[in-house]
């Protein structure tokens, strides 16, 4: 039986798989542009001494074509499709810095991405096979005991603009205009920004390493902490991408809950971005009105799952506990509340002229720059894309629930906000529907999956809040780990429609240009903690806790 929303990458018919030669790749990649625009990321793989990459596109209904091409591991190199699609330059930086493979053309031929510039250049790239946690433990030690960069240092990316008429701005990585440290170059002609290029990496946790170290299910766990907002969305991806890989098959009322736990994760979040649109827009109030009508749906989460956060309510093949019928019916009644105050709030703000006349027109763009730039979710259904993974390539319980994707006409703050006011009462919506249709059953396997993986691969995607997520799984008989996971969130693909939207702004839109994509720079980065006093810019990854605080468990 199908596992929906996931796809064998190799044998299913519904999946296009088309292996090419590095010479016949650009011809390839010219030929799937056309009917397949929209790149939804690059994954490399260090398999049989060798880099496979596997180039994924989407023709914007559901429909997925997998190019594939294998390189040799020393001196991989291949031609870029960035000026095919603009997009694709970030996703080959990730594998640049990650596998070590060479973009011949690429835009930006020599900056990083994720890793720290003080990470040697003669140093294996760290998802290799061949380097090992230990190995990539002291290449990074070392690489840490260097000079941090100074502020006359300049910052990787900016050295390529020599026009004595242009400034370059840092933005970031730590600015109050951001939540989570990211570093942008920002290009400034007088006071109109002509170029900003994003740097990412500075709490990168190398989660995709890590998880081919853990079992199936300690991975579950792992990812769940990829991201605090829709980390229900990572385990649920995960888990689907493993139960295609080994044909688990969760009943239906599992399904059920699983939708039903993804709404109310989407609602907390939009109403998480709405508050905070009215906090870069200088109105409070509103930020305080919409936090605590969000208090709400975080109470029912608790009530479901026992966390707000990570919630670790899904597990292979079901979820970790059922939710009886009379939690299903405070849920109908606190969501009818939460409905009233949420439409009473919206209907006040989104008439609010001061509101509309700060955010209208404000990183502005059209919906071919939203294809070109690889956009997902709400920004790209708001250039009017109805792009929404659950009704192209339907999971869970979607199938079996009417639903309409909300989409906007004109690309910008206001029409995003639009989206997310209506996307969220369509949620309120589909929860309805799932508690009157849920059907009966036992949800929990009747022992949890503890086992290994087998020759194989699948993908799953899933449509947290910010867009379309994606898993690649590969496994191994006989491994109890898996060989390769490999993450795409929403937040990086979206980055790069911020940046060309922050063009012909000035310094004062930057937060509400950034905020419009409602990032969570967390999701691509690593965490860290700082060691020794005396100077307070060298950090240390989090790998090993000191004894005092772990109580002796390693990471």
């Amino acid at each position: 039986m199908k596992v929906m929303g996931a796809v064998d990458l190799r044998r299913d018919k519904d999946s296009s798989v088309v292996l090419v030669s590095p010479d016949s790749f650009p011809e390839a990649i010219k030929a799937t542009i056309p009917s397949y625009p929209h790149l939804i990321t690059i994954t490399a793989v260090h398999i049989d001494g060798g880099i496979e990459l596997i180039y994924s596109f989407d023709n914007l209904r559901g429909e997925m074509r997998n190019i594939i091409v294998r390189l040799p591991e020393k001196e991989a190199s291949i031609q870029s499709i960035s000026s095919y699609l603009k997009g694709s330059y970030i996703y080959e930086m990730e594998v640049r810095d990650l596998f070590g493979v060479n973009f011949l053309g690429h835009p930006i031929p020599s900056a990083r991405l994720l890793l720290p510039d003080s990470y040697p250049t003669n140093a294996p790239p760290p998802l290799l096979k061949t380097v090992s946690l230990e190995q990539l433990s002291r290449i990074l030690d070392e690489a840490q005991r260097q000079e941090p960069p100074t502020m006359l240092t300049p910052v990787t990316g900016s050295s390529r603009y020599s026009v004595e008429s242009l400034v370059i701005l840092p933005f970031g990585p730590y600015h109050p205009a951001l939540k989570e440290p990211e570093h942008f170059a920002i290009a400034l002609e007088g006071e109109r920004i002509v170029e900003a290029m994003p740097r990412i990496g500075y709490v990168h946790r190398g989660i995709e390493k890590l998880a081919e170290n853990r079992t199936y299910l300690q991975v579950l766990f792992l990812v769940e902490r990829v991201c605090g907002i829709c980390s229900f969305h990572h385990s649920w991806t995960y888990t689907m991408a493993v139960e295609k890989l080994l044909g688990i098959t969760p009943s239906k009322r599992a399904e059920y809950l699983r939708t039903l736990v993804a709404e109310l994760e989407r609602i907390h979040s939009h109403t998480l971005w709405i508050g905070l649109l009215g906090y870069w827009s200088g109105f409070d109030t509103m930020f305080m009105w919409l936090w605590s009508a969000r208090e709400r749906i975080m109470k029912l989460l608790e009530m479901i799952a026992g966390n707000r956060v990570n919630k670790s309510f899904i597990t292979i093949g079901g979820v970790r506990r059922d939710v009886s019928d009379e939690k299903l019916k405070i849920i109908l009644r606190e969501i009818a509340e939460f409905e009233r105050e949420f439409r009473k709030i919206t209907d006040e703000v989104m008439s609010y002229d001061p509101l509309i006349e700060r955010v209208r027109g404000i990183g502005s763009y059209n919906a071919e720059t939203a294809i070109l730039s690889g956009a997902v979710g709400p920004v790209l259904r708001a250039a009017g894309i109805p792009y929404d993974i659950r009704k192209i390539e339907p999971y869970g319980a979607y199938p079996e629930i009417s639903f309409n994707v909300i989409t906007g006409s004109r690309g910008d703050v206001l029409s995003i906000a639009d989206v997310r006011v209506r996307e969220t009462f369509e949620s309120i919506e589909i929860i309805r529907q799932v508690i009157e249709k849920i059907p009966s059953g036992n949800p929990v396997p009747p022992t949890f999956f503890t086992g290994g993986g087998r020759d194989g691969e699948a993908i799953a995607r899933t449509e947290p809040p910010r867009g379309e997520l994606y898993y690649y799984i590969r496994g191994r008989t006989g491994m109890k780990t898996p060989y390769r996971v490999k993450i795409r969130t929403p937040t990086l693909p979206n980055l790069v429609l911020a940046s060309e939207a922050l063009k012909g702004y000035t310094l004062s839109d930057i937060p509400l240009i950034l905020t419009m994509i409602d990032p969570c720079f967390s999701c691509e980065d690593r965490a860290i903690v700082y060691v020794g006093r005396r100077d307070p810019f060298i950090v240390k990854l989090h790998r090993t806790p000191p004894r005092e605080i772990s109580g002796g468990c390693t990471l």
